[in-house]
């Protein structure tokens, strides 16, 4: 009878050999944020995203049925809660120690909205809700407040995403929103406005296909070693197709408040997604800097 034959041994083979070992290993670590940066960023994502996050408390509520009463009130609080941390986010003085408290509450506020909308996307979706709020734009609102809730966690440990990291998820969760605002433009749009539809639809097209790249990124590069010059080229391609949108969209704000174009589209939420475009411009820029810096400390090493 043949003896059984033995399992190679792994474990010690080729010990020393670097292409055998999971680049997860070699990925960059965190880096710190100094006490001015997490004031200064703290301050400026509160600021921004409260003031986003009350007016989606204002659309949701202009959406339901009249009939649903509860949640009309329960969208009119929220409205006055965010109302009320946007003043205290613009009331906060530079210190640390206050900061991260607003920090704390706008989570927790964040977080309670958060749970609201996505249980309500549970209900339209099974038709127990009616109304105009569509499931995709509940889902997307529900996006950005977690968006919102993890960007605080992060500053109140005291923590940045290393570079790459960061320009990958920023840029796979900001294109998706920016591809689905063209998508919204596109059917709030009186579709007698062939040209601003057609033109809407480019834009969630080719936003679409920036996304699938940065998707293909991410499952490449995300949380391994830096390759910097194609992560750069993700960011530059991300701002020039941004710009464009955000000229749009400034164009149709400007048409919709002369009356000048046929649409469903509040003012208010047309000045919305301008915003949301120049916030993501923003984000560009603070994560261009950043890998300049990076690129030039490790060139100096």
């Amino acid at each position: 009878m043949s003896s059984p034959e033995t399992s190679p041994n792994f474990t010690g083979m080729d010990r020393n050999n670097q292409m055998l070992l999971p680049p997860e290993k070699f990925a960059a670590p965190p880096e710190s944020l100094t006490e001015s940066l997490f004031i200064e960023r703290s301050l400026t994502e509160n600021k921004f995203w409260l003031r986003i996050m009350k007016e989606h408390a204002l659309f949701l509520g202009e959406g339901f049925n009249k009939n649903d009463k509860q949640l009309i009130q329960q969208a009119d609080r929220f409205f006055h809660y965010f109302e009320q941390q946007e003043k205290r986010a613009y009331q906060t003085p530079n210190n640390v120690t206050q900061v991260r408290k607003l920090n704390e509450d706008s989570i927790q506020l964040v977080y309670g909205f958060r749970n609201f909308k996505r249980n309500l996307l549970i209900l339209i979706i099974n038709c127990k809700v009616s109304g105009f709020n569509f499931p995709l734009l509940v889902d997307h609102i529900a996006r950005e407040a977690e968006y919102f809730i993890r960007t605080l966690k992060k500053f109140n440990k005291g923590i940045l995403d290393p570079i790459q990291d960061a320009i990958i998820s920023e840029n796979v969760f900001w294109l998706r929103i920016m591809m689905e605002h063209s998508r919204f433009i596109s059917s709030l749009l009186d579709q007698s406005e062939r040209n601003l539809v057609n033109t809407a639809r480019k834009f969630a097209d080719d936003f679409e296909v920036l996304l699938s790249q940065a998707r293909d990124v991410e499952s490449m590069l995300y949380k391994k070693s830096p390759t910097y010059p194609i992560i750069g080229k993700l960011n530059q391609d991300s701002e020039n197709a941004t710009v464009e949108l955000r000229n749009f969209k400034q164009a149709g704000l400007d048409l919709i408040k002369s009356c000048q174009i046929k649409s469903v589209i509040n003012p208010l939420l047309a000045d919305h997604v301008v915003r949301e475009a120049d916030h993501f411009l923003y984000m560009i820029n603070v994560l261009e800097e950043r890998l300049k810096r990076k690129q030039a400390t490790e060139q100096l090493q």
